[in-house]
């Protein structure tokens, strides 16, 4: 069965979180990132010096989302470091803020919006589901806020706006902590659909994804996410490819 996130030892007191996926409250295919599966794996690791948390994630169950990010949050680890391998949207989005630094790849995205949610039921039933998001809004914004030293007003407004950030616009706002050079996974545009490696979005899903974003992707051809990285890559990092060998591993590429 294909997976799409893993937890290991790099080395001693180094462990690495694979977050690919979609973002999920239980696992009902196969390969779903779960709080519960995360939380288990990582107190398994036990105390680190290091954490290197990397994401490619459309998003997902909001509650859960909300759970990893307080997961990772409380995860001991002296040091705590995000890579956005593709795209941070939606709630996971929420995860990466978890960490102490955040690194983007120039050609890397990421979007925040208002927490969605649907039920079926009476008037009783839907007004505390409308409650319920509110709360969840509440604390999504208050995650924000800390991280960018933005005010709740203009957080608010963004996350109202549904605001797809370019990596440089990340660094610029806040959401993330450092520019990076450009990696293979990420990312191009076929009939509307705009693909980080295995992750896959339809932009006509939402109201605020610019057509210049959409020209800048269109007519990429990205390399699989498992090529990215390659030995080819120049200066690439000792941490960068062994993480490799894993992406190939768990995306089929073996």
């Amino acid at each position: 069965m294909k997976t799409y996130w893993e937890i290991k030892a790099k080395a001693d007191k180094v462990g690495e979180l694979l977050l690919y996926g979609d973002i999920a409250s239980a696992e009902v295919w196969g390969g779903e990132v779960t709080p519960t599966q995360i939380d288990a794996e990582l107190k398994a690791l036990g105390d680190l010096d290091t954490l290197n948390v990397y994401v490619n994630s459309g998003g997902g169950s909001v509650f859960a989302g909300m759970a990893i990010f307080n997961i990772i949050k409380r995860a001991k680890a002296t040091t705590k470091n995000a890579y956005v391998d593709g795209l941070a949207a939606s709630i996971s989005s929420v995860i990466p803020m978890a960490c102490d630094n955040i690194f983007i790849p120039s050609n890397a995205m990421m979007m925040i919006h208002m927490p969605m949610g649907s039920i079926s039921g009476n008037a009783d039933k839907m007004r505390k589901m409308a409650d319920n998001l509110d709360k969840v809004c509440e604390s999504i914004m208050s995650v924000y806020v800390d991280k960018t030293g933005l005010e709740e007003e203009q957080v608010k407004k963004m996350m109202q706006n549904e605001t797809w950030m370019t990596a440089k616009e990340a660094v610029e706002m806040g959401f993330a902590s450092e520019l990076q050079a450009e990696v293979k996974i990420v990312a191009s545009i076929n009939d509307n659909f705009l693909n980080f490696g295995d992750v896959k979005i339809d932009t006509t899903n939402f109201k605020n994804f610019k057509p210049e974003t959409i020209e800048m992707y269109r007519g990429d051809d990205p390399e699989p996410v498992a090529n990215n990285e390659g030995p080819e890559t120049p200066n690439l990092s000792a941490q960068n490819a062994e993480f490799h060998a894993l992406k190939l591993k768990l995306l089929g590429g073996q």
